[in-house]
């Protein structure tokens, strides 16, 4: 599969679920948010930074299957809901744009290298 084939085989998903937990940055999920999903995401590491409860998808607490499947039920018998969470994502992952984390990367170090050693 391309780079270019990703987006695409999100277009075909209603919703995306992650219910791994060793995710430090879990560019997968903002993958699935860029292609305007909603998500669904075990509440471990990285991913509540991602998924902002009841805005964008649900958390559900890690290794609760129950509480996935009824997060799943919720987004995929509620349409207007899962449109709304998908519109979020979108929102939510423009703070992830390579543009805007280079800058603030640069903001930092310039920082740093304006304040000196400790």
């Amino acid at each position: 599969m391309t780079d270019e084939d990703v987006p695409r085989l999100y277009r075909f998903a209603d919703v995306f679920v992650i219910a791994g937990i060793a995710e430090l940055q879990s560019i997968v999920t903002m993958e699935a948010m860029a292609s305007g999903l909603p998500i669904i995401a075990a509440d471990a590491m990285a991913l509540p930074e991602l998924v902002h409860h009841g805005e964008n998808g649900f958390l559900f607490p890690v290794d609760d299957a129950q509480a996935l499947a009824a997060a799943a039920v919720t987004i995929l018998s509620d349409e207007p809901l899962r449109r709304q969470m998908a519109k979020r994502s979108l929102e939510i992952i423009k703070a992830h744009d390579i543009n805007k984390v280079v800058e603030q990367y640069e903001m930092l170090y310039t920082q740093m290298i304006t304040r000196g050693p400790s």
